[in-house]
């Protein structure tokens, strides 16, 4: 099936005619037309190298079938026809990895291809049939079956060079495509029903098959609109392949906005605003009945890109005509999904009066979710608004949960908590941070802890703000902050030495840290050594710590 050509010989290989095997004069009258049939395919692998396999057209605009192996990795592929026409592949519009087989669309411009005509029954056992290009006949040993097709298995000896060509009957007419031969002593070729491969088709699973995964050859799009939508969408194709399949698209479907809207987005994904811009300025004229679809999308670039602070933007692309794009969409039809995008629009140009009302409306719509809460409550934040509305959209947003908690809810516990944290409701907030932590299990910081400590010393919960600043410590255990939290804690504790080791380590890792050294200070003088905590007390003063002076004059007395 294959042979591997250095890639100087590329050119050269291009330029030459197929070698085919000599016809017998006595041939039957077909064999001429079908020799011509025959092509040549190269195909430029991932790694370098080229690979030359058989094929034969089926039709007279450029469809070819040939063995798959040979395009599988290619990062392009070319055919040279009898006459040494040379002809680029430009899609793949089927392919079977099982049966190593492939349809193939190449780029014959207004030449047509020589193809012998496809055979309406196929070969019975006994049946003679020729393995193009020999003229002798070739009984059909056995037929078993390759799903509803045939799979033949033929009386003659295996000849690998001709893996690929057509076997046709009697009439000239193609029944099978020769299937590359197992290369044992005696094995018979085997040829595969022409119906198999000329049934083959791209689907939208097919997008990102696994067998092509190497394949810089294009697909060809479904021929259902619904199906090469999904293709487009599913197709994870880099940017070569996807712009080619984009604009197959467009050519197939040039009132569906589908293909100008994703053409448009990846011009946008590229930086080409002014080209993206023209586009949704195409699709817009086709007047296909979906205008709204194209102004979303480009009401949503426009966004997206101002708040970036792209500065290379077309001149209209502005903040106001994304809202106006939104608007005529929302007109034309009015979705909850247009309403929420243009409730973002009026925030950014802080309108939020406006965007709070957008907000509020979609709570009572399928768009009802925790985020359209919180989007009100950044709009009534930024209004000024009392900590009970803040607190009631906060409120709302947890609501949108039910108990067990999953981890979607952390962010609206955690900022509900703020909210309570504003308002002096200290222990509600704790709560609210209790649940937090147990969503956010392994993912908290020595900040979380250090906060909800400040929290449980407000309100005297000593004993959890002990456990929590130590789980600071452990995780930022060169923090002297979180050493002189500790001993402050210890103090109220009546802890008077733990509080003295935690003043003395916030002092070994800094040693000019005026409040470690005035709460060693106040700890030593507690524990009568009245020098030692002189000493520390003046350090804390020439450290710039007010307080210090006050007690330190206390202790004079």
């Amino acid at each position: 099936m294959r042979r591997f050509i250095p890639l100087y010989l590329t050119i050269l290989f291009s330029l030459l005619i197929p070698h085919f095997s000599p016809l017998s004069a006595a041939g039957p009258k077909w064999m001429k037309q079908a020799s011509k049939s025959l092509a040549t395919l190269y195909a430029i692998q991932q790694r370098g190298d080229t690979i030359q396999a058989n094929g034969f057209f089926t039709n007279e605009t450029g469809q070819l079938v040939a063995p798959f192996k040979a395009i599988q990795q290619a990062r392009s592929a070319w055919v040279v026809d009898a006459s040494g026409n040379r002809f680029e592949v430009s899609r793949i519009q089927g392919f079977n990895s099982t049966y190593n087989v492939v349809r193939l669309q190449v780029e014959s411009g207004k030449k047509k291809t020589v193809c012998l005509p496809i055979a309406s029954t196929s070969p019975a056992k006994g049946q003679s049939v020729y393995a193009i290009p020999t003229a002798t006949p070739d009984p059909v040993a056995q037929v078993e079956k390759a799903g509803e097709y045939g799979y033949y298995t033929l009386t003659s000896q295996a000849t690998p060079d001709l893996a690929g060509n057509p076997v046709v009957n009697e009439a000239g007419e193609i029944v099978a495509i020769l299937q590359t031969p197992v290369l044992a002593a005696k094995a018979p070729n085997y040829a595969l029903d022409i119906r198999l491969p000329l049934s083959l088709t791209i689907r939208p699973i097919d997008a990102n098959n696994t067998d092509l995964r190497q394949c810089a050859i294009p697909k060809q799009l479904p021929d259902d609109e619904a199906q090469a939508t999904s293709f487009l969408y599913i197709a994870n194709a880099t940017a070569g392949t996807r712009e080619a399949y984009i604009e197959d698209f467009i050519r197939a479907f040039p009132q569906s906005v589908t293909g100008y809207i994703q053409k448009a987005e990846t011009q946008v994904a590229a930086q080409s605003y002014e080209a993206a811009r023209q586009t949704y300025d195409e699709a817009l004229r086709q007047r296909t009945g979906h205008d709204d679809e194209v102004l979303y999308s480009r009401s949503r670039a426009i966004y997206n890109t101002v708040l970036q602070g792209t500065n290379t933007l077309p001149e209209q692309w502005t903040l106001e005509q994304a809202l106006s794009d939104i608007q005529t969409a929302s007109q034309a039809n009015p979705l909850p999904l247009y309403a929420l995008h243009e409730a973002n629009t009026l925030f950014a140009l802080k309108r939020y009066d406006e965007a709070y009302q957008r907000y509020i409306a979609l709570t009572q719509t399928p768009m009802r979710s925790p985020e359209v809460f919180m989007y009100a409550w950044q709009c009534q934040q930024n209004l000024g608004a009392e900590k009970e509305t803040l607190l009631a959209l906060n409120d709302s947003a947890v609501a949108c949960f039910t108990k067990p908690y999953t981890t979607e809810a952390a962010p609206f516990l955690y900022l509900r908590s703020t909210t309570l944290q504003e308002m002096g409701r200290v222990r509600e907030a704790i709560l609210d941070l209790n649940d937090y932590e147990h969503l956010m299990q392994g993912q908290l910081t020595d900040q979380f802890y250090y906060q909800r400590e400040q929290l449980e010393s407000r309100v005297r919960m000593y004993g959890p703000a002990v456990n929590d600043i130590q789980k600071a410590i452990s995780l930022s255990p060169d923090e002297p902050i979180y050493h002189a939290e500790s001993a402050v804690l210890f103090f109220r504790l009546n802890d008077l030495d733990a509080a003295i080791a935690a003043c003395r380590k916030a002092i070994s890792l800094d040693d000019d840290f005026p409040d470690a050294h005035r709460l060693l200070g106040i700890c030593m003088r507690e524990k009568g050594d009245l020098a030692s905590a002189r000493r520390h007390l003046q350090r804390a003063i020439d450290l710039g710590d007010p307080m210090a002076s006050g007690i330190l004059e206390k202790l004079g007395k």
